[in-house]
């Protein structure tokens, strides 16, 4: 990896870690060496702390004094909080639409629907994000989006999971379509069941992972 050259060498380390964590390039439990960090980014130390003491702040890593950060792991009741508390933003959210909002927004879902069924795979943990996101944005409530996007990083690990089979990512893209078309549609209670059932499939396979 290149050196990082710029004034805010702190913000983009704590990116390149954060967006790291969140693609699972670290297991669960698994400790973080500053120092190896560190020399992978061709940095000083420091700026790989405050990247290590930000992921905490925000409930992604463990860090413990003179012990150091590890990754989170998660338990089955952690899953199970995470998936309640996610569905109850979607849901508000998508109960209370800006309809000006969601006219100026159908043109960009029309695009996202086309992305889910072309994009590589590779490229399905960020369009899950947007696609996620759309119905927080369509509600026009900034604070809604701020917390979900503080839960979604939390809970990252857990996208990676749920579609580790070929099975889960194709059901993932037809719910998403279906989510987004009764969006597009203001068709709030299909939408709602559409959420619900996806959200519910994605939370018994993350179980099955930390169950075995």
């Amino acid at each position: 990896m290149e050196a990082i050259k710029s004034f805010s060498i702190a913000e983009q380390v704590y990116d390149i870690l954060k967006g790291e964590v969140m693609k699972g390039a670290y297991a669960p439990g698994e400790k973080i060496a500053e120092q190896d960090v560190a020399d992978r980014l061709r940095v000083s130390r420091s700026p790989v702390r405050e990247a290590i003491r930000r992921l905490s702040n925000e409930g992604m890593i463990d860090y413990f004094p003179n012990r150091g950060a590890y990754i989170k792991q998660y338990t089955s009741k952690d899953v199970l909080n995470s998936f309640e508390v996610r569905l109850l933003l979607e849901t508000y959210a998508i109960a209370h639409p800006d309809p000006a909002l969601r006219e100026a927004l159908s043109p960009e879902i029309d695009g996202l629907v086309q992305e889910i069924w072309t994009a590589e795979r590779e490229e399905s943990d960020a369009l899950d994000v947007r696609v996620h996101e759309m119905s927080i944005r369509m509600s026009g409530n900034d604070a809604l989006m701020n917390l979900y996007r503080l839960l979604y990083s939390q809970i990252s690990t857990f996208r990676t999971i749920s579609v580790l089979e070929d099975s889960m990512l194709n059901m993932a893209k037809r719910s998403h379509e279906a989510l987004l078309r009764s969006i597009q549609e203001n068709n709030i209670s299909r939408a709602i069941r559409v959420i619900t059932k996806h959200l519910k499939e994605s939370e018994e396979q993350v179980l099955r992972y930390y169950t075995g």
